[in-house]
C-alpha cells in the first residue's frame, strides 16, 4: 500500500514539474527554420506509378493456388 502512495506522489511530483517548466519557457522565442540548399519537394521530380487492375474473386484466388 506504501509503494502506491510514492508513485502517486512521484507522479504529482513530475507533473507538477512539467507544468512549472511549460510555463517557464512559454515566453520563449520559438524556433526559427534556416532554409537548406536542398529543393524542396514540391520543386523535384518524383515519380508515382499508378497500378489499376480489376480485383481476384474468391474462385479467381483458390484457382491460382
Amino acid at each position: 500500500m506504501n509503494i502506491r502512495k510514492n508513485f502517486e506522489a512521484l507522479f504529482v511530483a513530475a507533473a507538477t514539474l512539467g507544468l512549472v517548466a511549460s510555463y517557464a519557457t512559454a515566453n520563449e522565442r520559438p524556433v526559427e527554420i534556416v532554409e537548406t540548399s536542398f529543393p524542396a519537394l514540391e520543386q523535384s521530380h518524383v515519380q508515382t506509378i499508378v497500378i489499376s487492375a480489376p480485383r481476384l474473386s474468391a474462385a479467381e484466388k483458390a484457382a491460382q493456388s
